[in-house]
């Protein structure tokens, strides 16, 4: 793994961290921080690259972020990922659930297992796929629910509209930055387990050989992310 790719993925695991401290703290300098990591750490390959583009935009993002820093409303680009990742997940997955697209776990399985799944796995991938997409969207749904009820600092109440009802700024921060992410690993281990327990046959021997085989895959699921055709 390359240095880039090390802060960009410990970058990815500070975020929500960062994020929710700063909106319980009620922190400026830790919402600055935090915004700094969701747009900046995406460029960064192509500032190691040197692309003209990219180093251009640094000063006007930097400018955002100083002028957000002294806004009333500095917290509301918080609100953006936790609506907008899940929601892209859910489309990476439900993508693939259409007649003439492969599941995505199917295509996940063909690239880390050289033999033909059995038609049980098949039918077992497709509904995984789909237990995934609807876990995603319920995540961006709720996400983007509380984030519209939230005070003093949500979506409707900065607009100028009461809600009818309200839930604590801190209940958002609390689901959108630790639970969520906490279900989807809870549903990533249950779904392990339980799959350990109705294929036993598996072509990796553990869960790390198991991590390493769909690193090795992401590269070509990613080039792939259309789906073969069927």
């Amino acid at each position: 793994m390359s240095n880039i790719s090390r802060y960009k993925a410990v970058s990815a695991l500070a975020y929500p961290l960062v994020a929710h401290f700063a909106v319980i703290h009620n922190s400026m300098a830790l919402i600055v921080v935090a915004l700094a990591l969701l747009v900046l750490v995406p460029m960064l390959p192509a500032l190691a690259r040197g692309s003209v583009a990219a180093w251009l935009a640094v000063p006007p993002i930097a400018a955002c972020l100083w002028w957000l820093s002294r806004s009333t409303h500095a917290t509301l680009p918080l609100y953006i990922a936790p609506v907008l990742v899940p929601g892209f997940m859910a489309g990476v997955f439900g993508s693939t659930l259409t007649a003439r697209q492969t599941p995505l776990i199917e295509q996940l399985i063909r690239l880390i297992d050289p033999e033909e799944p059995e038609p049980a796995v098949l039918d077992y991938a497709r509904k995984l796929t789909l237990g995934w997409t609807v876990l995603f969207v319920a995540l961006s749904v709720t996400n983007l629910v509380l984030a519209l009820l939230a005070k003093p600092d949500g979506l409707l109440l900065a607009s100028g509209v009461t809600p009818p009802v309200t839930v604590p700024q801190e209940w958002w921060s609390l689901f959108a930055n630790v639970i969520g992410y906490l279900l989807v690993a809870a549903f990533f281990l249950i779904e392990y387990a339980y799959r350990h327990r109705r294929f036993p046959r598996q072509p990796y021997r553990n869960m790390l050989d198991f991590f390493l085989r769909v690193l090795a895959a992401m590269p070509r699921l990613v080039s792939n992310a259309a789906g073969p055709r069927r």
